[in-house]
């Protein structure tokens, strides 16, 4: 390793380090991304204006123009559910199958099914906060400790796991010409695994918060979901996410186009549970929230296409096609770089296959099994994503009134160190075991 090759790599490492600590201080993606750019730029002697106005900015729009639409269609998907009461619906109904005893299952389980039926995440927490928040102050729990339960819903098994039209399982899809549901014994294996370990941690961490004397209190410009309010029934509720999914997993149709029904029929179901005239205003807001989300992940998507151009990217690039490792692990572990550098599921697998594609194929073609490889690489990007740069927690967080200090520690069981575990330790064995 030559003294370029060691400088680039601290480069890269300062950068991500940085990152870190401006999240926490509440700096925007937006400044934090190119900031780090450009401190690679300068350790790795790349030219810096074009570094920063061509390869940054490229990247940034490359990631914008692939997932623009799943993000638009996904949170006017969502849109519709919110404003109509449908999510609500969905909400309250497994609330009161559950109760405030079960108030974390009960908390997963409603973000899981909205993120199975391919609506953003972005929207998911718009959706389940006001469920949630009701839940919790039923448990007498702190709010603090809500988004590691919702989050834990959403971004790990519903995201990576078989069958689900998220954008970790599509991109596998795309790249590898698996089905949704490739590798599902390993999938669904680890996917409980995540289930599990989530309820059981936030639990205790709900047990001691109690224990410290905390309590709930409602959060000020929120507005309270009421269980007699005017919303759609549970099995009109549900019905757009059933068909998204099996249009997707069945049909196997593009994403785009499932969403596109999944919002016909939700319009169709939901029209007089939905305010006339403030539609407008709806699908307005839904465009302006889709373009907050990708931004947020695109600007750190960037510094990863400088990072590609680095002396020590192109390193640990060729060690890892060169590893004598087994190609399974190097699937689970290169997914959780790829995404932690970005940090982003959707960003890191796809610049994985754009770097480690053919090497996957090649895989393939001598035996093993690409499906078990499909899941380990979206599995593996729902592990290192969850890192503090992470523009989605950031958008989370200022929805859920709460900061990086109070609730990312939560987020970093739940979200990272559990589906991380649950892939090394449940998925991965399973795919060398059987594959």
């Amino acid at each position: 390793m030559t003294p370029t090759i060691v400088i680039s790599g601290l480069g890269v490492l300062c950068a991500l380090a940085g990152m870190a600590v401006l999240i926490f201080k509440r700096i925007s993606p937006i400044i934090i991304g190119p900031l780090a750019a450009l401190l690679v730029c300068i350790t790795s002697q790349l030219p810096i204006l074009d570094g920063i106005k061509t390869t940054y900015l490229e990247g940034v729009a490359g990631f914008f123009t692939s997932y623009f639409l799943i993000f638009l269609l996904g949170n006017i998907f969502g849109n519709i559910y919110q404003n109509s009461g449908a999510a609500a619906r969905i909400g309250i109904a497994i609330s009161r199958t559950f109760g405030a005893k079960r108030c974390m299952l009960a908390c997963l389980i409603s973000a899981a099914i909205l993120s199975y039926g391919g609506i953003n995440s972005f929207v998911i927490i718009f959706s389940v906060y006001p469920i949630a928040l009701k839940l919790f102050e039923e448990a007498d729990l702190p709010t603090y400790l809500l988004p590691g339960i919702v989050c834990g819903g959403m971004w790990t098994f519903a995201m990576t796991g078989p069958f689900t039209p998220q954008i970790p399982n599509v991109v596998s899809m795309e790249y590898l010409g698996t089905p949704a549901y490739a590798g599902l014994l390993p999938g669904l294996s680890g996917a409980a695994v995540m289930c599990v370990a989530i309820v059981i941690f936030m639990n205790k961490c709900g047990k001691r918060a109690k224990a410290r004397g905390e309590h709930f209190h409602w959060p000020e410009k929120v507005k309270r979901v009421e269980e007699d309010a005017d919303t759609p029934p549970f099995a009109a509720a549900i019905a757009p996410i059933i068909v998204v999914l099996l249009v997707f997993n069945i049909l196997k149709w593009d994403i785009v186009v499932c969403l596109l029904i999944g919002i016909l029929l939700a319009l169709g179901l939901f029209w007089k549970h939905l305010p006339k005239g403030e539609m407008l205003e709806m699908f307005n807001s839904a465009a302006t929230s889709s373009i907050i989300v990708i931004i947020n992940t695109a600007v750190i998507v960037g510094f990863g296409s400088v990072v590609k151009g680095t002396p020590f990217y192109a390193f640990a690039t060729q060690v890892l096609m060169n590893s004598d490792a087994n190609p399974y692990v190097v699937a689970a572990f290169g997914a959780n770089i790829f995404a932690g550098l970005l940090g982003s599921a959707s960003g890191g697998i796809a610049l994985m296959y754009e770097t480690l594609g053919d090497t996957f194929l090649d895989y393939a073609s001598q035996g093993y099994n690409i499906e078990y490889i499909h899941r380990l690489c979206a599995d593996g990007s729902g592990g290192l994503d969850s890192l503090p740069w992470n523009g989605s927690i950031v958008s989370v967080f200022a929805i859920c009134n709460t900061t990086h200090k109070l609730s990312y520690k939560y987020n970093f069981v739940t979200c990272l160190v559990i589906p991380v575990a649950a892939t090394m330790l449940v998925a991965l064995p399973i795919c060398i075991i059987t594959g």
